[in-house]
């Protein structure tokens, strides 16, 4: 009978710590599964250290530096999100402001928005002048009237 109430009593505990964890993890390090150059940004999928799945490999730029001062790739967990109260980071380690925009326009995960660091938006692609998220030229309807986009994600209606 103590067994049983204090193993009821363990898993009580257990579930509160689950609940409580961010459940995508947006932000966490995750692993570049080809180990070469990232010459471009690149999201791997299945990321089984992810709990999205969704791995955001971005190439080396300015704001991610290493202690040497040498700019580094920067690979970690994102997920799926419509707006930035979605991008709340479990771990500001690599980056402290993540924001919903749409990173690839081309391959299996073309015009989706995902958590990225603000740090990595390209200008006139993702980001205006102001420092405000847009939608990639690419990747929005009004750009393929009366033709059929090549990536699937645009909804043209």
């Amino acid at each position: 009978m103590r067994a049983l109430v204090l193993c009821t009593l363990l898993a009580g505990f257990a579930s509160v710590a689950f609940l409580a964890c961010n459940p995508n993890s947006i932000g966490r390090p995750c692993v570049n599964p080809q180990g070469s150059d990232v010459r471009g940004t690149q999201i791997s999928s299945p990321a089984l250290e992810c709990p999205s799945r969704l791995c955001l490999i971005q190439p080396p730029n300015d704001t991610s530096k290493a202690d040497g001062g040498t700019p580094v790739a920067r690979a970690t967990c994102t997920a799926f999100c419509n707006t930035n109260d979605d991008c709340a980071p479990e771990n500001k380690g690599q980056c402290s402001d993540y924001v919903c925009a749409v990173v690839k326009t081309v391959g299996d995960f073309c015009c989706q928005k995902v958590c990225t660091c603000r740090g990595d938006l390209v200008p006139n692609q993702n980001v205006d002048v102001d420092g405000g998220v847009i939608t990639p030229p690419a990747c929005r309807p009004e750009t393929f009237q009366g033709s059929t986009p090549s990536c699937p994600n645009i909804k043209t209606q």
